[in-house]
């Protein structure tokens, strides 16, 4: 029984984990993801070019077991990223006022954004993977009381990271690792947002309207406030943090975490339901 596990296990690409650097491979690495793939909780993954042709009873089983939209395809140094196709229902708080995150400069979530409207970079911070740790790292330090495991005062935060709540066909190999993207993320997303949009109304699932989203980087200028993209145009504005936005969760999908992996092949090689 064991054996029929561990016999097809490979490791990923690169020599380590989820790091936060994303290396993927060496100069010969080759792309495992395609913007507009679409993953599905089995660990598969359909081009939506591909889907587009589905018959509508391929498409019921598709949308049954969809859970994501690559919208950044990995290469040697960065991850593929995937958004998860359900968005929050209603707008949500960054931080609530009473949260001791909230009118605190937190250097280590900043993610400078410069250039124009659809042509922006970023420095600095990224990637959101870690940013609700950064901000309980920064707590601490600072002698405060870390208060973010307290999921009413963080609520952007925890639509993310508590992603499995609102999506509930994830499978136990994807239920974990979903994170509030920063606003670089965001800035990727909008970029393939025609791709992303229409993957996911193939599912029948939620699409990028001409809204804000909340990002997890923190706007320097302004303790109070964090960043959130404009979906319509592709340029950035910053809101208090207790006002309320739409909310979107992605996940690093190039190297599935070594348990994910062995419990997809262990599913498939031992039947389980």
């Amino acid at each position: 029984m064991y054996k029929s596990c561990w016999w097809k296990f490979e490791s990923g690409g690169g020599t380590g984990g989820n790091n936060a650097g994303g290396s993927t491979g060496g100069s010969s690495y080759s792309a495992k993801y395609a913007v507009g793939d679409i993953i599905l909780n089995d660990g598969s993954k359909v081009n939506y070019e591909t889907a587009k042709n589905y018959t509508d009873i391929d498409l019921d089983g598709l949308k049954s077991k969809a859970i994501a939209v690559i919208f950044r395809a990995d290469t040697a140094s960065k991850k593929a990223l995937g958004v998860g196709l359900k968005h929050s229902i209603s707008a949500l708080a960054w931080c609530t006022s009473d949260a001791n995150a909230f009118n605190k400069n937190i250097k280590t979530i900043q993610c400078p954004a410069s250039g124009d409207a659809g042509n922006l970079t970023f420095t600095v911070d990224t990637d959101g993977s870690d940013n609700l740790e950064q901000i309980a790292s920064f707590l601490t330090t600072a002698g405060l009381e870390n208060d973010t495991t307290d999921a009413s005062k963080y609520p952007a935060f925890y639509f993310a990271k508590n992603y499995k709540t609102t999506a509930t066909n994830l499978g136990a190999a994807y239920e974990n690792g979903w994170y509030l993207p920063t606003v670089a993320e965001l800035f990727d997303i909008w970029k393939v947002k025609a791709t992303v949009d229409a993957a996911s109304s193939l599912c029948g699932e939620s699409q990028f309207d001409a809204s804000y989203y909340w990002s997890s980087s923190q706007y320097a200028s302004n303790d109070n406030n964090a960043y959130k993209p404009n979906f319509n145009n592709g340029d950035w504005n910053n809101n208090k943090n207790n006002n309320n936005n739409y909310v979107c969760a992605v996940r690093d999908f190039t190297q599935k975490l070594f348990f994910e992996k062995l419990y997809l092949i262990c599913k498939s090689s031992l039947q389980i339901k």
